[in-house]
């Protein structure tokens, strides 16, 4: 399957998914120098009914300090398939408004390499899409 990431690039100069999560959408930055996936603390709050915590993990920060964050998982679906991902947890509105206030495009979070390896997801840059089975 193949998913063209023009629109985000386009938008953002990142390449971002839109996933669906209860008939809400929510999009995500594919993020190849993250080693975890995160998820803004809002959007866990707001969907808590089906988070499900996992426990707890320390992550670098871009700063290089560590931080303890919970970790989630929190299906979704993309393209027709579902996913569950661990999701480690902080507050990301402040990270991502200036996305917002340039692009028009929240952003919800990332999905990390754990995630894009687990799911076999491949990012090819040269015709800039998403390819996955």
């Amino acid at each position: 399957m193949k998913q063209s990431l023009i629109y985000g690039l386009n938008r953002t100069k990142l390449p971002i998914i839109a996933a669906e999560v209860k008939n809400k959408h929510l999009c995500f930055i594919l993020d190849t120098g993250s080693t975890c996936s995160l998820i803004d603390s809002n959007v866990v709050e707001y969907f808590k009914d089906i988070v499900e915590s996992i426990g707890d993990y320390s992550i670098n920060g871009i700063d290089g300090t560590m931080h303890k964050v919970d970790v989630i998982t929190l299906p979704f679906t993309f393209e027709g398939l579902t996913y569950k991902p661990k999701f480690c947890v902080k507050s990301l509105l402040d990270a991502f408004k200036g996305i917002e206030i340039e692009s028009g495009i929240q952003v919800h979070g990332l999905l990390g390499t754990d995630f894009m390896l687990e799911n076999k997801w491949i990012i090819d840059f040269n015709n800039l899409e998403l390819r996955h089975d």
